[in-house]
């Protein structure tokens, strides 16, 4: 059976110091991608994530917990050669969350399209890749040739640069390398700060709007306890030559129309015991219902869409860890109704 997304980027150990608690650090898999992938296998889809991590025992300990999450870990690459890579989240008393990193050399991070299983490629419905291996050299030329090979295969594309600039040292390269891959996906979710990060406007709108005349992917914006954000903008439309319809306009760069509307949803009220993964399941929250009911009808009328993905981050962030709180689809299910 084909699966429905795969997923490219870092699987980390996750350390988590809570400052609320007195039980020292406590072990989670982590690492955004991951993350959206093991949410997306919980809600039912079929998933599979492309990742290289450690022959050690905290690797083995990822890929247990992965394929115990039914997340297919047969492009997981176990090499002898690195660790696994860890994560130290500091929680604060409000449960927001710093990281400290311990990663490998992006070199020896590296996936090759080449070396991915070819069943893995055969009819997937959406790819779905970013973090530090979209953006750091060499893996992001590694990213923009899947992204290339599988747009030929009309797969959906989709990206997640989940920036953290206090962590870049070389903050033009990545900049433009994010830049230069926004030109071939078809969805950028973005955080506030990775929207600021590209544009260098504060403001949400004009920075949105800032991307839109840039390019012809749907972006949206994760603002945290603010909600999300989206700018609803029609494509831009011109007379087909022979038959005088209408068409969509299909370059990667183009200008865009200034009739557009805001759309802004607040986040569920509830008693956060930490964010960490909350963007991440609002991504793997919205991918699901790209991959039930298709682009076009997601976002032509996404805010029952944005509800839905906001309501998986929600329960995500009401328990430990980036996804253990989630049990499945039928509980999202039950906590919209009862928020209704």
């Amino acid at each position: 059976m084909p699966i429905d997304i795969l997923f490219l980027g870092g699987t980390s150990i996750d350390l988590i110091q809570d400052k609320r608690y007195k039980k020292g650090q406590r072990k989670f898999i982590g690492g955004s991608i991951t993350n959206s992938a093991v949410i997306a296998a919980k809600l039912g889809l079929k998933t599979a994530m492309l990742s290289r991590i450690g022959a050690d025992p905290l690797g083995d300990f990822a890929v247990k917990f992965l394929a115990s999450c039914r997340v297919n870990t047969k492009g997981v690459i176990q090499d002898p050669a690195i660790r696994t890579p860890r994560a130290i989240a500091n929680i604060d008393r409000s449960g927001n969350s710093t990281y400290t990193f311990y990663k490998n050399p992006p070199e020896q991070s590296n996936v090759p399209l080449k070396s991915v299983p070819r069943d893995l490629l055969k009819g997937l419905k959406i790819f779905h890749f970013g973090s530090s291996f979209s953006h750091q050299n060499p893996t992001s030329h590694e990213a923009l040739k899947y992204v290339k090979y599988l747009k030929k295969k009309r797969v959906f594309i989709s990206f997640d640069p989940n920036l953290r600039p206090y962590a870049v040292k070389d903050k033009k390269g990545v900049k433009n390398r994010v830049l230069g891959l926004l030109k071939w996906v078809d969805l950028a979710k973005l955080s506030e700060t990775d929207l600021r990060f590209l544009t260098g406007q504060r403001n949400l709108e004009k920075g949105l709007r800032r991307l839109k005349k840039q390019f012809r992917c749907k972006v949206v914006v994760t603002l945290g306890s603010k909600g999300c954000a989206y700018l609803d903008q029609p494509p831009l439309l011109r007379g087909d030559q022979k038959t005088g319809a209408l068409r969509s306009e299909a370059s990667p760069l183009r200008p865009r129309s200034e009739a557009s509307n805001l759309i802004k949803l607040p986040a569920f009220k509830i008693k956060v015991s930490d964010t960490i993964g909350a963007g991440d399941a609002f991504t793997a929250g919205l991918l699901y219902k790209i991959t039930k009911i298709g682009e076009r009808q997601v976002f032509s009328n996404i805010k029952p869409h944005l509800t839905f993905a906001s309501a998986v981050s929600a329960i995500i962030c009401a328990k430990p860890g980036a996804s253990h709180a989630l049990k499945g689809l039928g509980q999202v299910e039950k906590f919209l109704q009862y928020q209704n």
